[in-house]
């Protein structure tokens, strides 16, 4: 038998084992800054990168430490971040960068805080609330894309979006059909 064959495969497997490790060790790290890019870890690990000369940041592209302290210190949820998606057309880092400008250039953001979870219930529709939506020129599928926005059903989301134009405010989505005494 080679002495010196055999000592050498223990070695290299220490080895690709020691830069496996080291590599998944690297990856965590990254993972964890990246789920929370303004936290110490995620400044720490930025830092260190950075004064190696590795340009590398836990933040996306087009979205910034600043939009992400205002959109989470605003007390949105992950709930929100799909109806604001679904709302906008847009990809859940592009929606959390459009709010969170917004809450920095002192926007309105179109769904509250919280929106997602907090709707609360209308029980009846009235005549008043129905010629309200109806004559703004909201259609059928204008209500259902509200509905899937605060998780109502049909009769509900009318009677709300109704109340929203009574009452002066914009609903979330604008209407599609052409309003009443407009040809």
């Amino acid at each position: 038998m080679d002495v010196t064959t055999s000592n050498h495969r223990p070695t290299r497997r220490f080895v690709a084992i020691g830069v496996v490790a080291a590599g998944l060790c690297v990856a965590g790290t990254g993972i964890a800054a990246a789920a929370a890019p303004t936290s110490a870890l995620s400044r720490s690990v930025t830092g260190i990168l950075q004064s190696a000369g590795v340009d590398w940041s836990t933040m996306p592209e087009g979205y910034t430490p600043e939009q992400y302290e205002a959109f989470w210190g605003a007390g949105y949820t992950a709930e929100d971040v799909d109806e604001l998606s679904a709302l906008w057309n847009l990809g859940t880092t592009e929606t959390k960068a459009r709010a969170g400008q917004l809450l920095l250039d002192g926007q309105p953001v179109p769904l509250p805080a919280g929106g997602a979870e907090t709707t609360e219930p209308t029980a009846v529709l009235t005549d008043e609330q129905f010629q309200a939506y109806w004559d703004a020129g909201y259609t059928a599928e204008d209500i259902q894309a509200i509905g899937a926005i605060w998780h109502t059903e049909f009769v509900e989301t009318k009677a709300r979006v109704g109340q929203l134009i009574l009452d002066g405010q914009t609903p979330p989505v604008a209407p599609s059909g052409t309003p009443a005494g407009q040809s």
